[in-house]
């Protein structure tokens, strides 16, 4: 049975269940964190994306709204938040219980909507599941208190100058003192987003030999020896871009998030839902580019006809939505098999996937923006008035693009996986 639409009515701009089509994957309490969202973010955070991005930063003061609507607490923890972070507040009264992966895409999906403010919780998105599922209870109790009340911040540290998709070759050293109390961390981080303004890094660092296995996951708070600088970036300076160096930092021996040599694997599962969590942005940025060409296409005259009323146009704009929710239907899918299955399960048979959704949520993008902006013509390139957020997002689709691993690698990726899962397969079908 079809419920009530919601939000916008053109086509392709909102997602097929807002529509009042129905789906099997939401529930009353989606809807809810949907109508809750939508409002707070039109309310907060809508009228001042303009100021923010001439700015070129989002004030503090707004960081302490999200912690105090209980943002914070879903997008620090995923699809499955512990029962115990309720005391920090759940957005929309949403108990953790209840929260489940397609409130994480719905909480994304209404927070790129409203605009400027997602490059916010890049680094509490990516930075704290590690500390949530590898590092020590002692650890998390001293953490999670002071990033989830929005005391505090936290950022991932992966990338270097001379090491992107690469992780196996990391070169930042982390050495133990003679005593055993302490690591010294020596090297360079380049492309991290939220640096600027983080009091915490989580941090790839090599504790031993060469490859994978000499890697692990170090908590480096922001203290001497520690420096950050503006990375200059296309999409604009709000995801505070940013190159750290580690110069003989001190850091406490307990600051270890689980055993040496973990690291590399510990990145391998934050990256699944770093990709997941690009396409649910991905989306959005489409359909919002979309509804935005389409209310032009309606009123705009050329040649004696409005735009809508040309094929050629409605051909752009069949092959955008085509995509757009063949895009959605794959992310979605994605979102319960993962419900489905633990963590473990999850990585292993849904990395590849993964990262295969990932490429295409940057095709899709790139498709879409290009389209929209010929549609748009010369608004299309202003960014001001009735183009502006299609000439934002089509500024910003190599962020959607390179983060999360690059296309060739990716592919390569979900080619390697499909073929290592046929083989286990294979294997099980021969021993019936």
């Amino acid at each position: 049975m079809a419920s009530a639409p919601f939000g916008s009515t053109l086509p392709w701009s909102e997602p097929s269940w807002y529509t009042g089509r129905p789906s099997p994957y939401y529930k009353e309490s989606h809807r809810k964190l949907r109508d809750f969202m939508r409002k707070w973010g039109e309310e907060h955070i809508a009228p001042y994306t303009e100021e923010w991005s001439e700015a070129g930063a989002v004030p503090p003061s707004m960081y302490q709204e999200c912690a105090k609507a209980g943002l914070l607490v879903p997008i620090a923890a995923g699809k499955k938040i512990p029962s115990e972070w309720a005391r920090y507040g759940i957005v929309a009264g949403i108990s953790p219980e209840e929260w489940d992966g397609f409130h994480d895409m719905v909480l994304w999906d209404e927070l790129m909507r409203a605009g400027g403010v997602a490059s916010l919780f890049i680094g509490l998105t990516v930075g704290a599941p590690p500390l949530l599922k590898f590092a020590s209870k002692q650890l998390q109790d001293k953490i999670f208190p002071e990033i989830l009340s929005g005391e505090k911040r936290i950022c991932l540290a992966v990338t270097e100058p001379s090491c992107g998709s690469d992780v196996r070759n990391l070169t930042t050293t982390a050495e133990k003192t003679p005593d055993g109390k302490h690591y010294i961390v020596n090297g360079e981080k380049k492309w991290i987003t939220n640096g600027m303004f983080s009091d915490y890094f989580m941090t790839a660092v090599r504790t031993g030999g060469p490859g994978a296995e000499g890697i692990s996951m170090l908590l480096i708070p922001r203290s001497e020896g520690l420096r950050t600088r503006p990375v200059p970036v296309i999409a604009g300076p709000l995801s505070a871009t940013t190159y750290v160096t580690f110069e003989d930092v001190k850091v406490p021996v307990e600051y270890l998030i689980g055993a040496e040599g973990n690291g590399f694997k510990q990145t391998m599962v934050n990256f699944n839902h770093e990709r997941l969590w690009i396409a649910f942005q991905a989306l959005r940025g489409c359909r919002i580019a979309i509804h935005d060409a389409f209310q032009w296409a309606l009123k705009r005259e050329a040649f004696e006809k409005k735009l809508i009323e040309q094929p050629v146009v409605r051909y752009k704009f069949g092959n955008m939505g085509r995509q757009i929710d063949a895009l959605q239907a794959w992310t979605e899918q994605i979102v319960y098999e993962l419900e489905q299955l633990s963590d473990t399960d999850g990585a292993r048979l849904l990395g590849g996937t993964t990262a295969l959704l990932k490429v295409e949520s940057g095709m899709v993008c790139k498709y879409v923006a290009e389209e929209c902006l010929k549609i748009m013509g010369g608004l299309g390139l202003t960014k001001t008035g009735q183009g502006a957020r299609i000439e934002s997002f089509y500024r910003g689709v190599p962020s959607y693009v390179v983060p999360g691993g690059s296309e060739d690698v990716l592919i390569d990726l979900g080619v390697r996986e499909a073929l290592k899962l046929m083989r286990q397969a294979e294997k099980a079908k021969s021993k019936l």
